[in-house]
């Protein structure tokens, strides 16, 4: 599926997509940022999910074996946009410098198992500030 590459479009799609269940992200998924921010797509920028002692984690992936930003997810509420149950994804981890550990996307599904559109958010001074919205694409 072809998503549009502005916020107001997103913004239906984010509110129409349904709310995931934190244990279906497993493996790797291709990362595609759709506004704002520049794509990492050509850096093959990937995340990678798995499950350890009952909770989902994950790190980020660049090129073949870049990894960087260590992550958690956990449930939540997009307060910005309808007050939306979504799964975040929590980079607040003590492998992450102390730039990285303020990142908390916020995810909800468009296609289970293939298909996720996210919120890139970054708190500031406690804020979630929005910096635009990306998709996940699960790998083959």
């Amino acid at each position: 599926m072809e998503l549009p590459k502005n916020n107001y479009e997103l913004t239906k799609f984010f509110k129409n997509a349904r709310t995931p269940n934190v244990y279906e992200f497993c493996g790797e998924y291709l990362v595609d940022m759709l506004t704002v921010l520049p794509s990492l797509r050509k850096f093959s920028h990937r995340k990678v999910f798995y499950t350890k002692n009952d909770r989902v984690l994950g790190y980020n992936l660049l090129f073949t074996n870049k990894i960087w930003g260590h992550f958690f997810l956990e449930e939540g509420i997009c307060k910005e946009v309808d007050l939306l149950k979504v799964v975040v994804i929590n980079y607040d981890k003590i492998e992450n410098s102390f730039i990285s550990n303020r990142i908390r996307d916020q995810l909800r599904c468009i296609e289970k198992d293939a298909l996720y559109l996210g919120r890139f958010n970054y708190l500031f001074m406690g804020k979630p500030q929005f910096l635009g919205y990306f998709s996940l694409t699960k790998t083959k």
